[in-house]
């Protein structure tokens, strides 16, 4: 038996797809986004699709990046985010959505990871360790000054429907400020691979007050703000 049954280099080899070395990406955590995103970049085209994740390649002006929409939930953002370290990605950027755990951040506010908190399934697979760069964290605040950013502790928990108060409660206690679905599987197999990442999130709803802002157009703006002005970290790095 092969040490590992299914790998991204032989999924390429299987779909009959080149590997690409390409430095940087952005990995969305819908599909909506990353094709959105698209509108950007230039001489953009699609690099391959996969479990239902779509990776395209293209240029921000000099710079040639990768675009994803690489997972929404912790296994398929374990997936995506193997296989844009397999294309060579060093810095990556995870670009989404997420629940406040904090009664004075707003529908439409952004949240910056600093560490993570896990209550996902698939991280046991992975090394504990998670490291965040503080590198981009530095720029994207610096090209995103004006998206009110908090930044805290980012839970992970991918029961969508079993948000309890109990469990709320738990994680506020050990210092979140934020839940979300996959931004610890995000860390931790970047960090696997010694890559350089980074979550920058947007607010659609939030726990303790229970509002709920996904179909706000505040939230829908502020997304679409950030979208234009993230690939702009580019330019500092």
């Amino acid at each position: 038996m092969k040490k590992l049954h299914l790998s991204p280099s032989l999924v390429f080899k299987l779909c009959g797809v080149k590997k690409e070395e390409i430095k940087y990406a952005f990995s969305f955590d819908y599909k909506n986004l990353a094709l959105s995103s698209l509108n950007f970049l230039k001489n953009h085209s699609k690099i391959i699709s996969f479990a239902g994740l779509n990776f395209y390649r293209g240029f921000y002006k000099d710079k040639e990046v990768i675009v994803a929409n690489a997972g929404t939930y912790s296994p398929d953002t374990a997936i995506g985010t193997e296989i844009l370290c397999f294309l060579g990605a060093k810095y990556l950027i995870r670009v989404g959505s997420c629940g406040a755990l904090d009664k004075r951040i707003k529908i439409g506010d952004s949240v910056l990871a600093t560490s993570t908190l896990d209550y996902t399934g698939v991280n046991k697979f992975y090394p504990k360790k998670t490291s965040i760069s503080l590198k981009l964290n530095n720029k994207i605040e610096r090209v995103l000054a004006d998206a009110n950013i908090y930044k805290g502790k980012v839970c992970s928990y991918d029961a969508l429907f079993r948000e309890t108060k109990e469990i709320i409660n738990e994680m506020v206690k050990k210092g979140s400020i934020a839940i979300d679905m996959a931004v610890a599987t995000f860390f931790k197999v970047a960090n696997m691979y010694k890559r350089e990442a980074s979550a920058f999130l947007v607010t659609s709803d939030n726990l303790i007050t229970g509002e709920i802002g996904f179909k706000d157009k505040t939230f829908h703006k502020k997304v679409n703000d950030n979208l234009k002005n993230i690939f702009e970290v580019l330019n500092y790095l």
